[in-house]
């Protein structure tokens, strides 16, 4: 029977499977009874079946059942947007530039083209792109092309023209603007520069906004997915999108959103109070404290070892992290601030140490999102001041061929520092960071146990002593995942009395009976969230 056809009032029954009722616990034979939206059964078949002779059955013929896998830091908005937009991922330059001129050829005279996930550094020059370069394929059309990392964007001349881009344009604070040697902006914007592109491009309706969540949370739940925190930090039009979409049953997954620190909304945000309704939840504030590493954005206490003389930049200053660090915690909201350097995490440590102290809340858990570079005397400060280092696994599978380079010998050993960081005693969750990475859970548990890429290299690990094991893995996409949300009474664990969120694969990805190379092989049979089965993989 189809998911489609499955009466959604009625209880759910999962027979004929393998259970892993949490990461600590041995997988087990046993059927899942699910109603009302929350687990009511665990254990005998014939006893569940007595319990609920009305329920749909579905028998999973051996699969392998997990707690619902929740994606702590991405970009709904965004995966939905990658969607309509050029995929430049893994692409070389010339590539690129070709699917430019196709799209242009395709394109009237003045639409927008755009584009995700370019790399230079995976060119064999490794420089940044030029205006010139984008105004030769497509001379009639805007062209806005993001970076991999989302903290870059490479334009063609007529965006600099409609964002009155000229060499008088002043760097912003916490912004670079790529220039020639006679000082005229040759196209790309990191970090706070972006901000001069961006309010030139056509900002999406509602009905559009509509589309690309939509568009996001189908993806998502056909990669396994129950739920996903958002760190797009968001303004009130998003917001008031995704509730709707949650009032009217529209959303398949749990979405746990942030409204961003520069929002001119905060303020009513903090003074109304966390928000949830259906499966949305609103109660963290993102802020940004640096850029990122692969656009030598991320704020570091040295230079670059690639580029001296540049330390990276800050992007919202130390004193204004303070500012809005208090101000969250008086309310009662979560902070999450994206910090890659080891200068903007000592910076975004140094503001949640402040707000902790000044307002001494029961329990703040408050985040950084990346916690990507580390001084030493940084990783015990997380556990200190229970802060959750909210970690992307696929970062430094991707990050590896370069990011020797960007921060040298030394403090390369305080650089996706997973094993470092449990071992001073700091709660972890794990993410994706998609679009920026790809939405896919399975691709995260084997980065985080391997630190290897998808073809096994390098053969031991990148710096493998920073290897989580196979239950460790799975516990930062369930249980980490549902602490970092304070849902740990309700997710994160198949019990009686939790949300019936479920992941069902094809096989046992923790068993260390699987060699580790068929993790990413994995299928997704099954995805449900509160009892309702949102993808069923095609027979």
């Amino acid at each position: 029977m189809p998911s489609s056809a499955l009466p959604k009032d009625a209880p759910l029954l999962l027979t004929g499977a393998t259970v892993y009722a949490s990461s600590s616990e041995a997988p087990k034979a046993a059927a899942i009874l699910a109603a009302d939206g929350k687990i009511a059964f665990v254990g005998d078949e014939v006893e569940a079946r007595k319990r609920a002779p009305d329920a749909n059955v579905l028998d999973l013929k051996g699969a392998v059942v997990y707690p619902g896998f929740v994606d702590a830091h991405a970009h709904l908005k965004g995966l939905g947007l990658s969607r309509e937009t050029l995929d430049l991922r893994g692409k070389q330059k010339e590539e690129i530039l070709k699917l430019v001129r196709e799209a242009a050829g395709k394109s009237a005279p003045g639409a927008w083209i755009r584009g995700r996930s370019w790399d230079q550094n995976l060119w064999p020059s490794k420089k940044f792109p030029t205006s010139a370069e984008l105004t030769e394929a497509a001379p009639r059309n805007p062209v806005v092309l993001t970076r991999v990392d989302g903290h870059a964007l490479w334009v063609n001349d007529a965006v600099l023209r409609r964002a009155r881009i000229t060499p008088r344009t002043a760097d912003p604070d916490g912004g670079k603007i790529e220039r020639d040697a006679s000082g005229r902006p040759t196209g790309v914007f990191v970090d706070a520069a972006m901000d001069l592109v961006v309010k030139v491009i056509p900002e999406p309706s509602a009905a559009e906004l509509r589309r690309l969540f939509a568009a996001g949370g189908k993806a998502c739940a056909a990669a396994g997915l129950t739920g996903m925190g958002d760190a797009s930090g968001y303004d009130r039009k998003e917001i008031d999108v995704l509730r709707a979409m949650a009032r009217e049953g529209a959303l398949p997954i749990r979405v746990y959103a942030t409204v961003g620190a520069g929002s001119k909304d905060l303020p009513a945000f903090l003074a109304g109070g966390p928000i949830q309704e259906g499966r949305v939840t609103v109660r963290a504030v993102k802020i940004l404290a640096d850029g990122a590493l692969g656009s030598r954005g991320a704020a570091l206490l040295a230079d670059y070892s690639d580029d001296p003389g540049n330390r990276g930049l800050l992007v919202t200053p130390a004193a204004k992290m303070d500012e809005v660090a208090i101000a969250g915690v008086k309310a009662g909201w979560q902070l999450w601030t994206h910090a890659i350097g080891d200068r903007g995490n000592r910076l975004a440590l140094d503001a949640y140490e402040k707000a902790l102290e000044a307002v001494k809340p029961k329990d703040a858990r408050l985040r950084i999102e990346h916690a990507q570079v580390l001084a030493p005397e940084e990783f015990p400060r997380f556990a200190k001041l229970g802060v959750i280092a909210s970690v992307q696994p696929t970062h430094a599978t991707s990050d590896m061929p370069w990011a020797e380079a960007r921060v040298g010998p030394v403090r390369i050993r305080g650089a996706y520092a997973w094993r470092s960081l449990v071992s001073s005693g700091a709660r972890l969750a794990g993410g994706s960071d998609f679009p920026v990475e790809q939405e896919v859970p399975l691709l995260g548990l084997y980065a985080a146990i391997t630190r290897q890429d998808l073809s096994g290299r390098p053969p031991d690990g990148w710096y493998p002593d920073q290897r989580l094991t196979r239950p460790e893995a799975l516990k930062l996409f369930t249980e980490d995942a549902a602490y970092a949300e304070f849902a740990e009474g309700r997710r994160g664990k198949i019990a009686p009395g939790f949300d019936a969120d479920l992941t069902v694969l094809d096989r046992d990805v923790v068993a260390g009976t699987l060699p580790a190379s068929e993790i990413p092989k994995a299928k997704v049979l099954l995805t449900v969230v509160g009892g309702e089965v949102v993808f069923r993989a095609a027979r």
